[in-house]
């Protein structure tokens, strides 16, 4: 019976929502677009998703989120008897939609807050995947990304480059 838990519990992270929002509020918008869920078949499921300000509504995590490109990817791939594989993430590189690289922010560097959320998305994925679990954040500084300006934020990750357009939706309207 815990094997089965477990397992719907890993499908309900590693897969997309069926259904869309109902009157969904501008972060709730911008929440859905900020995740990217690639199902790659036999090569498993890689989730990029980028932590922008107009996500969140506590204003100090706002102006942090404003300050930083904040990002969590996450790599699966099934084993045969249903069990999920978790990938060390490596080779991420961000870039501007001008090709200029995102400078990553060392781990010492990093704001005590995004450290706590870190702490936090970690431990419940340790919780929720037997320990398993395996996701990375990174931090980078945001050069000429802004979330609600006209841009565009590319993250490549094994083999593939993953983009965001901005301003992304859910961001006020000038």
């Amino acid at each position: 019976m815990r094997a089965s838990v477990i397992a719907l519990v890993l499908l309900a992270i590693a897969a997309p929502a069926a259904a869309r929002l109902w009157k969904p509020a501008p972060n709730e918008i911008a929440q859905d677009y900020l995740t990217i869920n690639h199902n790659k078949g036999e090569e498993g499921r890689v989730i990029v998703s980028w932590m922008a300000s107009p996500a969140v509504t506590t204003p100090s995590m706002k102006q942090l989120l404003d300050k930083y490109v904040v990002l969590q990817i996450v790599h699966t791939r099934p084993v045969p008897g249903g069990v999920v594989t978790w990938d060390e993430i490596q080779g991420v590189q961000v870039s501007d939609g001008a090709g200029q690289p995102l400078k990553e922010v060392i781990s010492d560097a990093i704001p005590p807050a995004l450290i706590g959320m870190f702490a936090t998305s970690e431990a419940a994925m340790r919780q929720t995947t037997q320990g398993r679990g395996k996701a990375q954040w990174s931090v980078w500084e945001t050069g000429a990304i802004n979330a609600c300006q006209k841009g565009k934020l590319v993250v490549t990750y094994d083999g593939e480059t993953y983009s965001f357009d901005t301003p992304i939706p859910g961001c006020a309207k000038p």
